[in-house]
């Protein structure tokens, strides 16, 4: 594998141990102090791996993020000061990777273990592929006009429901600017679809996956960028691709929107079999639904939505037939109020359905898990009781 490794030291500071290591594993690393002389290496070679120590000349994090917008294909492992160590600003900056500068040798030889790994999945040499491209795969949105209505909350807790009934889940959180759906899973993400796209769109070499977390209940999540700044660089053609991907290898792929629509999340709707809406018994979220729903049916997406009540207390707000009447639409599922079993899950990122599998609110959402995953054919069953009866007619 041809991957090229450079030594970056604003003050000339030696590769010590790194150095001797790489030779020993037959690879030569090229040290410089010199900028310019860096950028010439860089742009003459694709495979490259970069440990970038600075801290003198240069700010290593600025530097950092400098280098990895110019060369989004090399893989930068920043060498930091002990009391300099950040890891969430390396990974904001465009790091693969960090290390402190008073690093062991172990420390250090995973660090190359990792960055030759991840060059040999990216020249698709060592891919295991866990299975074959799903041919028919089940996208849904969970959408709402209005904020605290917990859709994310459903949407993490749904798709480990699906997930315990033994189907491949995938979350994208299409919320591309404040995404905060790995936080649900208590998880702090190194890749999210910001990478994914810097990185990988356009490569057949790659795989979405490996931009995506993957957490121990099954469910695997591309992530929303880890800066604000960052969704600026996404667009429509990213986000239906990345769905058209992520459909390629799990049975269903939940989408978090945000509560805005725009040209990016209209694609959304519009390559979604399903679009959950979730509200609640409240007028003022009932006035921005009804809305939302003139809206999809202007463009003939209505058809399409289940409308999810959250949040519901005992003898509150309109009664179901009332709210029916107003909507337009029939109540696909109710869900209780449980505030604080639902906050504990938050702030533990430990979803509900996990830590507290005999709560109502939790039975109910692996019940609508379920029902989303029912075979729906009442017109077959129904024209089956009619033949049969005809048939005993005619006897």
């Amino acid at each position: 594998m041809g991957v090229y490794w450079f030594y970056f030291s604003d003050t000339n500071s030696d590769a010590g141990e790194l150095s001797s290591y790489l030779d020993k594993r037959e690879y030569s690393l090229v040290s410089t102090n010199q900028l310019e002389s860096l950028h010439k290496q860089l742009v003459e070679n694709q495979n490259s791996v970069l440990f970038l120590k600075a801290n003198s000349l240069y700010n290593i994090y600025d530097l950092c993020q400098e280098i990895s917008v110019r060369y989004p294909h090399v893989y930068i492992i920043l060498i930091v000061p002990d009391n300099m160590e950040n890891i969430k600003k390396a990974m904001n900056m465009g790091a693969s990777d960090l290390l402190r500068v008073s690093y062991t040798n172990e420390e250090m030889r995973e660090s190359v273990h990792q960055a030759i790994k991840y060059m040999e999945q990216r020249e698709g040499k060592d891919r295991v592929y866990g299975q074959l491209p799903k041919e028919e795969s089940k996208v849904l949105t969970i959408s709402s006009p209005k904020g605290g209505v917990g859709k994310t909350s459903l949407t993490a807790n749904l798709a480990i429901s699906l997930a315990k009934q033994g189907k491949s889940v995938a979350v994208i959180d299409a919320n591309i600017q404040f995404g905060d759906m790995a936080v649900y899973f208590n998880e702090k993400p190194k890749r999210t679809i910001y990478e994914w796209v810097k990185e990988a769109y356009g490569r057949s070499n790659y795989t979405i996956d490996q931009y995506m977390i993957h957490h121990e209940s099954g469910v695997a999540i591309l992530a929303a960028p880890s800066r604000p700044e960052f969704f600026e660089g996404i667009g429509e053609e990213h986000i239906k691709t990345a769905i058209e991907e992520v459909k390629k290898l799990f049975d269903v792929v939940l989408i978090d929107m945000p509560n805005y629509l725009s040209e990016v999340h209209m694609s959304c709707l519009e390559l979604a079999d399903e679009i959950l809406l979730v509200m609640t018994n409240d007028l003022s979220v009932i006035r921005l639904s009804k809305l939302y729903l003139e809206t999809l049916e202007t463009i003939n997406l209505k058809d399409k939505v289940k409308v999810v009540v959250n949040k519901q207390l005992k003898k509150q707000g309109l009664n179901h037939k009332k709210l029916e009447e107003i909507i337009g639409l029939s109540l696909y599922c109710v869900l209780p109020e449980q505030g604080k079993v639902a906050l504990q899950a938050i702030s533990t990122g430990l979803p509900y359905v996990l830590s507290n599998p005999r709560n109502q609110l939790s039975k109910k959402v692996l019940k609508l898990a379920e029902t989303i995953m029912a075979k729906e054919e009442p017109e077959q069953q129904n024209e089956k009781k009619r033949v049969k009866r005809k048939f005993l007619v005619s006897q």
